[in-house]
């Protein structure tokens, strides 16, 4: 039994800790966020992507978007990546985020066969408001007084 084990883990675990990053990332609406995907010397000539989880048999992405093989940003819509080589990193920006944008995303570096990729969830937050005391620190609250309660 130990063998058939081993086998399995060899069969779906190839180039495990090739590529990493975070496994979930969270912003309010509005917000800009960036990500890394770092990846190994091997797989630094590959075409990487970032793109949204879809379907499962034909397709498992939506609206892929490859970076650049110059190493130039390329942007579609408020999405961009950006591979850089020389870092081993993949740097992807999520620009002035929506709550339609919450959901899993795979980033990913294309290969023949299988890619390599993981799952990213994006978590985004109604509104991007600070908290706001009327009032507050500026001597005028209710009841007179400073903040801080000094005498």
């Amino acid at each position: 039994m130990r063998p058939l084990v081993l086998l399995w883990g060899c069969l779906v675990l190839p180039g495990y800790g090739v590529l990493v990053g975070p496994k979930e990332i969270s912003g309010f609406e509005g917000d800009t966020l960036s990500l890394q995907c770092t990846y190994g010397e091997e797989l630094k000539k590959h075409k990487k992507y970032w793109c949204r989880e879809g379907g499962l048999l034909i397709s498992r992405c939506s609206g892929t978007i490859y970076a650049e093989e110059d190493g130039q940003e390329r942007t579609a819509g408020r999405v961009s990546v950006w591979d850089s080589p020389e870092e081993l990193t993949l740097t992807v920006t999520l620009r002035n985020l929506t709550l339609q944008d919450a959901g899993k995303y795979w980033c990913g570096v294309s290969r023949l066969g299988f890619d390599w990729s993981f799952l990213v969830s994006l978590r985004v937050l109604p509104g991007n408001t600070c908290l706001s005391f009327p009032g507050w620190g500026t001597g005028d609250a209710e009841g007179g007084g400073s903040v801080g309660g000094g005498a």
